[in-house]
Parts: C-alpha cells; sequence; structure tokens
C-alpha cells in the first residue's frame, strides 16, 4: 500500500499523529525528544541505537521500578515512597539524553522546565514530583554508569580488508583510492548486548562459495536491478530504495509513536519502547560481529572484478555503479534486514501484526509508504537493499532470518510480566 506525499503534507501529517498519540504522555514526549536530539546528531546508524536502547531502557527501569509491572532490567531498589511515574519519566530521559548528545544540552534544559511544568500539580511545590523526578536522575545514571564499560569506546586497530577475491574493501571516493579506508566501527562486534547472551548469539554460516550457484545467481540478480541505472528496477522500487536508505531507529520510533493503543498505560509504552530500542542495537551487534567474521565483499567489487571469483556464471562489469552508495562495512550479513527485521517481530508479538502504520523519514521526505502488517515491512526492506544494490539477496534472507530469532528471544525472555516469572515459567525455549 502506498503514500506518496508532498513535504508540507508529511509534517503536518507526522505533528497531527503526535499530538493524536501521545496524550500529553511524558513516554512518548520524550521518545520523541530522542528522536529530534538523533536527527540533530546525525550518527552512524549502531551509535544512534545505543543511545536509543539506554535512553529507553532508563525511562523504562524508572517507571516500572515505581508501578512494579514487570521484571527490571537493571535497576532493583525501591523508590522514595509516593513517587510519580511521569516525573520519573522526565527526568531518566532528560539526564541520559544529555550525556549522550552533550552539545544539545540547552535544547534539553528548556525541554525538561516545559515537561515539568505541564504535570499535574506541578506548580504545587509536589513532593511526589521531586521524588520522581530524583529517583528518574538516579535510575539514569546507574543506567548510564553500567554502560559506561560496554565497550563501545574500546579503539581497536582498523580493519582494510584485502585484494583477495570475496574480501571486503572499501570502495573509492573523491578523497581516497580504492581500499584506502578502514571499515566503520570494528569496536561494535564487540560491544556488551542488552539481552543477548553474547555478540555471537545469533552468527549464521558462512555467505556461499564464490563458485557456487547461488552465489551467481545473487551477483547476476543485484548486478541486473540494482545497478543506478537499471532499466528493470521500477521508478516504485527506487523510491522504496532509497526512502529505506534513510530509515534509522528514530524513524521506526516516530513510526509506532502514531499507532500506539489509546489505552496503553505508561509503563506498557515504557516497556514496549525499551524492547524496541534494545532490539534494535542488539540486532546490530549481531551484524557486526557476523560482517567482522566474514569480511565479505560489496556487489560494487563482486561485480567489477567478477573474472577473479572463479565463477563461470558471472562476469565483470567493470563500469558498474549501485543506485545506492554502500555503508562502510562488509557485505554479509545484511544490517537493515536484521534490525529491521526484529524490531518488526517485537511489534508483531506485542501488539499483533496486522497493524497498518507509515514509514517516513526527514532524510527522504518526498516519499512514505503504508503497510498492512509488521511483517510486511520486513519482507520489504529485504528487496530494498537489493534494489540498492548493495546486498546480495542471501545476505539480506539470513539478515532477516536473523531479526525474527533474535526478535523471538527477546520478547520470550526480556522485561516479563512479574506474574510471569513468579509463576516460574521459563521462556528460554521460545514458547509459552
Amino acid at each position: 500500500m502506498k503514500n506518496s506525499t508532498s513535504i508540507a503534507t508529511i509534517l503536518a501529517a507526522a505533528g497531527a499523529a503526535f499530538s493524536i498519540s501521545t496524550r500529553a504522555d511524558t513516554v512518548t514526549e520524550w521518545n520523541q525528544n530522542f528522536e529530534l536530539a538523533a536527527k540533530a546528531a546525525a550518527q552512524l546508524p549502531p551509535i544512534e541505537a545505543r543511545s536509543a536502547a539506554i535512553v529507553q531502557v532508563a525511562v523504562f527501569d524508572a517507571v516500572n521500578g515505581i508501578e512494579q509491572q514487570y521484571e527490571p532490567y537493571f535497576v532493583t531498589e525501591s523508590p522514595p515512597h509516593g513517587a510519580r511515574g511521569d516525573a520519573a519519566v522526565i527526568q531518566a530521559a532528560y539526564i541520559t539524553l544529555k550525556a549522550l548528545y552533550p552539545a544539545q544540552a540547552a535544547t534539553f534544559d528548556a525541554e525538561l522546565s516545559n515537561s515539568v511544568a505541564s504535570l499535574p500539580g506541578s506548580h504545587s511545590n509536589s513532593q511526589s514530583i521531586a521524588r520522581g523526578l530524583a529517583w528518574g536522575e538516579h535510575v539514569a545514571n546507574l543506567i548510564l554508569t553500567l554502560r559506561s564499560t560496554d565497550g563501545f569506546s574500546a579503539v581497536l586497530p582498523g580493519y582494510f580488508g584485502g585484494g583477495a577475491p570475496g574480501v571486503w574493501r572499501s570502495l573509492p571516493t573523491g578523497t581516497n583510492a580504492d581500499g584506502t579506508l578502514p571499515a566503520v566501527l570494528p569496536q561494535f562486534r564487540y560491544v556488551v548486548p542488552f539481552t543477548m547472551i553474547s555478540p555471537s548469539q545469533f552468527r549464521p554460516g558462512p555467505p556461499p562459495a564464490l563458485t557456487s550457484q547461488q552465489y551467481a545467481n545473487d551477483v547476476n540478480e543485484t548486478k541486473a536491478i540494482g545497478r543506478v541505472d537499471s532499466p528493470t528496477r521500477t521508478a516504485e522500487q527506487t523510491q522504496l530504495a532509497l526512502l529505506w536508505q534513510a530509515v534509522s531507529t528514530a524513524d521506526l520510533f516516530r513510526s509506532t509513536r502514531a499507532i500506539l493503543p489509546r489505552r496503553m498505560s505508561l509503563t506498557d509504552e515504557a516497556r514496549l519502547f525499551a524492547l524496541l530500542g534494545m532490539t534494535h542495537c542488539d540486532a546490530l551487534i549481531a551484524v557486526f560481529d557476523a560482517k567482522y567474521a566474514y569480511n565479505f565483499w560489496r556487489p560494487y567489487h563482486a561485480i567489477r572484478l567478477a573474472d577473479t571469483d572463479g565463477n563461470p556464471l558471472t562476469d565483470p562489469d567493470p563500469a558498474w555503479t549501485s543506485l545506492v552508495f554502500p555503508p562502510r562495512h562488509q557485505e554479509y550479513p545484511s544490517a537493515h534486514s536484521i534490525a529491521t527485521g526484529a524490531f518488526m517481530r517485537v511489534l508483531e508479538h506485542e501488539l499483533g501484526d496486522k497493524h497498518a502504520f507509515t514509514l517516513s523519514s526527514p532524510g527522504y521526505p518526498s516519499f512514505t509508504w503504508t503497510f498492512d502488517r509488521f511483517s510486511d515491512a520486513a519482507a520489504q526492506v529485504k528487496e530494498a537493499r537489493i534494489w540498492a544494490g548493495i546486498h546480495f539477496r542471501n545476505s539480506c534472507n539470513v539478515g532477516g532470518a536473523m531479526g525474527v530469532a533474535l526478535g523471538d528471544y527477546i520478547t520470550h525472555n526480556v522485561l516479563r510480566p512479574l506474574e510471569d516469572c513468579h509463576e516460574g515459567k521459563d521462556f528460554r525455549d521460545g514458547k509459552d
């Protein structure tokens, strides 16, 4: 289902959706504040995903510590008596955002003042608000301390790939010769996951051999439909490839805010956003683990250097260029396929698969797409990465399967209702 609109219409619709869905709700209000901060910072997707997870986990542990509906993520202390959950949400988000985006501190200060002032009872020196704010700050600092040693700041030697067939190397740009830039974020494969046992928990097997039929099929498909001037790619497929290239964690959160059930509680919203934030980040940790394990080359080099792969079913095209300039990291598996697939799988578990929502991004504002099901989005992103010319079908299918497995694992094992925990249920096999 398509919905292509003008920039003005998109912005108006986004504003309307936000005003309807939030209901003066501090969880969604500060989730939007994260979105705006992330867009202003223009971070690489894994960095943005980690930031989102930190903010949303702090928000969840702050409000859930007061409401006591689900098992906590990390903070097990008791909050001050009478502390207000909505105030705790505000302060937890404020403290984490200010730590993660210090250059935007003045903006967060203003948002904090406005947000607290809008709380009922805020003008009467409310002790419950003060206690909520103090509790939210305490929880946020505990989460920030926890993640300060997660390995994200580690400095590792750059990986430059190599000249052997099948091995990743960087693409040429206006400022460097072919293969002279290292792959980005080599430390991300070692970052401590939010939910997984280890970064390699969902690592798949290797990509197909260069001499295989499957590899030849994948190369020839991307070669035909993914080239910048492909005569077989439709105008709609081109638009979708460019839209998905622009979509980030913050964009997925925005789409989610617009469809939240009206009667969803503050704690349930916080839990959903925490699950989604952790899912998206862990998906990228898992995929970077696999990418650096196999170091597979992008279609750009696979197609241009097809005469070196030993496969008689592939032919080189020395002038081939993809529709989208690929990210500077390895091809296998597809990061967008696992991250979006896992995100949509969690939404499918929590809200039901049949749920219409619209995907949009300020990074590609002239085109949107409305889905009838979350699973439809997970399926489409795999196609879009092939249409973009930056992935092979096997990599997208493998990434999508990793996303489903990760989404199932997280929803069955993390932030469970306390009654389920008290009954002693074990969800680690993925079954109720």
